[in-house]
């Protein structure tokens, strides 16, 4: 019968046990990323806290052939070791041209001082391109501010997005965004490519830029 022991039949509760509950609170375990760097030690009801928050979760190479998985530094030591031609660098605080493929699904970029590996998304719509921009790093890290300009080749109309980064330990093909840029297929060159500039600076230095809802 359901609650009850199966070996003496006895009807079992649900009274919490204070005193296993204070053996568990006692135990120090280590964190599941300790092969990664990570060195916290916490009880073990923080285990399943710490694990969603903790900065050396795994992250993995975004090339599709590469099966790479490390921390983040880890992962764009890697990336500059083995995959130094595979991605498109800039350097935070300056303007980059960029040039993206109509059909390209996505484009890395690397930035030259720390490493940071980001990803610029591009989805084919019916209305255009739906471009954003997101970070390989641990998910719960704050974003960096970031700005897109796409300029029409014809008449020099432009379009402009101010958004915040989100990260992923992935590459995944619809991440999660704060924000997108819809670019009108009169936006891009003869050659299907769309050409534009980023502008994306360190998190830290752009704390006076409200994110959405305060956060």
């Amino acid at each position: 019968m359901r609650n009850r022991c199966p070996s003496c039949m006895t009807p079992i509760g649900y009274s919490r046990c204070r005193a296993i509950e204070k053996v568990l609170e006692s135990v120090k375990v280590t964190c599941q990323n300790t092969k990664y760097g990570c060195k916290e030690a916490f009880s073990y009801s923080m285990k399943q806290k710490h694990g969603k928050a903790c900065l050396f979760a795994p992250c993995s190479c975004p090339l599709p052939d590469c099966d790479f998985e490390g921390s983040s530094e880890e992962l764009s030591a890697h990336f500059g070791n083995v995959h130094k031609y595979s991605a498109t660098r800039f350097h935070y605080d300056r303007l980059a041209p960029i040039t993206l493929g109509v059909s390209e699904k996505f484009l890395i970029l690397r930035e030259e001082t720390d490493g940071s590996l980001f990803i610029l998304h591009n989805k084919v719509e019916n209305l255009g391109n739906v471009v954003t921009l997101s970070r390989i790093g641990p998910s719960t890290e704050r974003g960096f501010f970031y700005e897109l300009t796409v300029k029409a080749p014809s008449d020099g109309s432009n379009l402009r997005l101010q958004s915040f980064t989100k990260s992923t330990p992935k590459r995944v093909d619809s991440p999660q965004s704060l924000g997108f840029l819809l670019v009108p297929s009169q936006f891009s060159c003869i050659s299907r490519q769309i050409k534009m500039d980023l502008r994306l600076g360190r998190s830290d230095r752009f704390s006076y830029y409200q994110r959405p809802g305060g956060a």
